[in-house]
């Protein structure tokens, strides 16, 4: 009996709440909001984009059919502009719709059947009074299928949406950009991965991020920490020379004396592991694991070796990590030391952006594989990256090393992060 008395004061409660928070529609108000959905669908036929954008909340959300669709109201404008421009706007003719009003007339919910070029859709969506207006604040289209049809629906759009999620649950918001960028790696006869995270929308970017967070050597790539380090604990200065030893190496560019600089612009592998034996293992642990590098494997024996070959590993996901712990000043390190590292590490500077990065090519179980990290500064926003790749054909490396670089640098262009 209890139980029952419970249950029975919930149902009053939720029916009491619904009956507070709705009523039915006025038929003025009625017909207010459905001139402003009809006039809003006209809007967009025509190629209106003021007064269709005019009729969403500044703070509105448009949500599309694709995964990847959904827009803020300026978002939007810039989606619908250069559609809109070219005269391939769309025409959605209402067929039936419901609406429902808050009690206060402040707040409005409809839902409506569509004719579209898509076939039948559904369009839902909330309008709020502000200013004596009323405004759309979210509008959600989507693909009416018939129960009938789901089973084949479902059977044709699987494979796409097995991949779609893979990119979705890695936080990436445009599956279908993200796909795209395989023909950027085909086309340099790689495979691999990209990873890119954009601070300013919290947003990461990428291709096949099931790779993001496997391990790898961190080879030459090791070299942005190995002179933080170096530079951190006074081992070195940018005024320190590593002496050539007169022997051949198997870099010409190695075969002479060299400044830190220097050093890591041609990535002086035996000048790093002399800074690595100055460092020694109990500084070199100490400070990696202050910054909270990868998963390194240190002791006395592998010292000038640990980042080439061995159990050190680390993450693409933990190379942006780290990079942008680095350039936001978050590793405790002098702020001296900080500029140093941002100096050497310019690889490329133009007009319109500054590249800084360092590469690294490294062997597991006798395939080549190779880095690009870093991130580049353009129109006053930052991006951070770190490339993966493997040539398809592990006896084929003659352009491996400047695929590197070029795949980074066509997916930047790619996503119109540069030009």
């Amino acid at each position: 009996m209890k139980f029952i008395s419970m249950f029975h004061s919930l149902m009053l409660l939720i029916a009491f709440s619904t009956a507070a928070y709705s009523q039915k529609v006025p038929d003025s108000t009625r017909q207010i909001l459905t001139a402003i959905l009809d006039r809003w669908h006209r809007d967009a036929a025509d190629g209106k984009l003021d007064a269709f954008i005019g009729a969403m909340s500044s703070t509105g959300v448009y949500i599309g059919t694709d995964p990847s669709e959904r827009w803020t109201t300026d978002e939007f404008r810039n989606f619908c502009k250069p559609h809109f421009a070219k005269g391939k706007t769309w025409n959605f003719r209402p067929v039936s719709r419901n609406l429902s009003v808050s009690k206060d007339s402040q707040t409005a919910w409809f839902d409506e059947i569509l004719d579209t070029h898509m076939g039948i859709c559904r369009g839902s969506g909330v309008l709020q009074m502000q200013e004596g207006v009323w405004k759309i604040e979210q509008y959600v289209l989507s693909a009416a299928i018939p129960n009938s049809l789901m089973k084949p629906v479902v059977k044709t759009k699987w494979g796409t949406d097995s991949l779609y999620l893979q990119y979705l649950e890695a936080g990436i918001k445009n599956p279908e950009q993200s796909l795209e960028m395989k023909a950027i790696f085909d086309k340099a006869e790689m495979v691999g991965t990209i990873i890119l995270f954009d601070p300013q929308k919290n947003e990461f970017m990428g291709y096949n991020p099931a790779r993001w967070e496997v391990g790898y050597l961190p080879a030459s790539t090791f070299k942005i920490p190995n002179s933080l380090i170096g530079l951190g604990t006074g081992v070195i200065d940018t005024n320190y020379i590593f002496k050539w030893d007169g022997k051949k190496r198997r870099m010409a560019q190695w075969d002479r004396d060299l400044n830190l600089k220097q050093a890591f612009a041609v990535s002086c592998v035996p000048c790093y592991q002399e800074l690595a034996r100055k460092i020694g293992p109990q500084q070199m642990k100490e400070n990696l694991g202050r910054f909270n590098y990868g998963s390194m494997d240190v002791h006395p024996e592998n010292i000038d070796l640990f980042w080439l070959e061995g159990k050190s590993r680390i993450t693409p996901r933990q190379q942006v990590e780290f990079l942008q712990r680095l350039n936001e000043g978050k590793l405790s390190v002098t702020p001296s030391v900080l500029a140093i590292m941002k100096d050497i590490m310019v690889n490329e500077k133009t007009e319109t952006y500054i590249l800084r990065g360092k590469t690294g090519w490294a062997i597991r179980n006798g395939n080549n594989y190779g880095w690009f990290v870093g991130w580049i500064e353009t129109k006053g926003r930052v991006f951070y990256f770190a490339t993966l790749v493997e040539p398809k054909d592990q006896q084929q490396v003659s352009d491996f090393a400047l695929a590197r670089k070029m795949i980074t640098m066509d997916v930047l262009r790619h996503l119109e992060i540069i030009r």
